[in-house]
């Protein structure tokens, strides 16, 4: 059985995954956008490596912050290690709240061809410019894509220019399909009183955990990629060491973005999957614990 526990970042669904890991063996594959990065621990509420149960991770830091990423490397990387866990195990988990990757991973998810095209009236646009005309034309992909991935917003561009359809509905058009049996995804949606409690006090406990010290160690030694700079708390952090901010309203901010990205991956998660839904930690674990006992 495939168990795919989801949902909105501090929910508890990473813990729910190892625990059960650990109770009985089980892989676990990270479907986190930003845990595949490598030394960006503490903003990601990432496990430590001196944990027992980070052997039993996978897809989790693969490259460094100075690399981009997209959503079909992911697919190749699944699908890399994927099939060969299916082979040597009876149940596998896959956790994360990136929803894309999820998608990708799990359904017969088809990646537009690129084409080539005259690129050249795009020249003399800003990339504030750029995003702003994507956003009127494809706000979906404007909203996965950073203002300043301009080869990324100039390709939506194109796509949508030049195929009729914009990117986001050529997706939304495809039957998406599962590519596997036995699946079932399973969403932890936390009440929202509780889950904003709880990244307000998980925020905290990162700048406890030395996350301004690790993002300078970072900045030390990488050029961060678009795709990694992307990341909640790295950003804002960087700004306040680039004294465009005070550590008060760089730790506001990060609370508030957290649960702004929090509510748009309810939205996700709700919408675009057909979930059994969970509001408490406890009773999610029991769910596949039974299960898994059963079994």
């Amino acid at each position: 059985m495939i168990y795919v526990i989801v949902g909105p970042t501090g929910s508890g669904k990473t813990a729910i995954a190892c625990q059960l890991s650990d109770k009985y063996h089980l892989p676990i594959v990270n479907a986190d956008a930003f845990q595949i990065y490598q030394e960006m621990n503490i903003g990601t509420a990432k496990i430590e490596k001196s944990d027992p149960i980070y052997q039993k991770h996978y897809l989790i830091d693969i490259i460094n912050p100075a690399q981009t990423y997209s959503v079909k490397q992911y697919r190749e990387d699944f699908d890399k290690v994927f099939p060969k866990l299916l082979q040597s195990n009876k149940d596998v988990i896959i956790c994360g709240g990136t929803g894309l990757y999820i998608r990708a991973a799990l359904y017969d998810y088809q990646f537009p061809e690129e084409e080539e095209f005259d690129n050249s009236k795009y020249n003399d646009f800003s990339n504030e410019e750029l995003h702003q005309m994507l956003e009127k034309i494809d706000p979906s992909s404007a909203e996965t894509i950073h203002p300043n991935n301009r080869k990324r917003v100039i390709r939506a561009l194109v796509f949508a220019e030049n195929g009729g359809l914009t990117k986001s509905e050529n997706i939304a058009k495809q039957e998406h399909k599962l590519r596997y049996n036995d699946i079932e995804i399973l969403f932890l949606n936390p009440k929202r009183e509780d889950l904003y409690e709880h990244i307000n006090d998980r925020v905290d406990q990162m700048f406890e955990n030395g996350l301004v010290e690790e993002v300078k160690k970072l900045l030390e030694k990488y050029q961060f990629s678009l795709t990694a700079y992307q990341a909640i708390g790295y950003k804002e952090v960087i700004d306040y060491l680039n004294g465009q901010t005070t550590l008060e309203e760089c730790k506001e901010l990060i609370k508030k973005r957290t649960r702004n990205y929090a509510k748009r991956q309810v939205t996700f998660f709700k919408h675009q999957f057909e979930t059994h839904e969970f509001n408490k930690p406890k009773d999610l674990f029991d769910y596949i614990n039974v299960k898994l006992i059963d079994m």
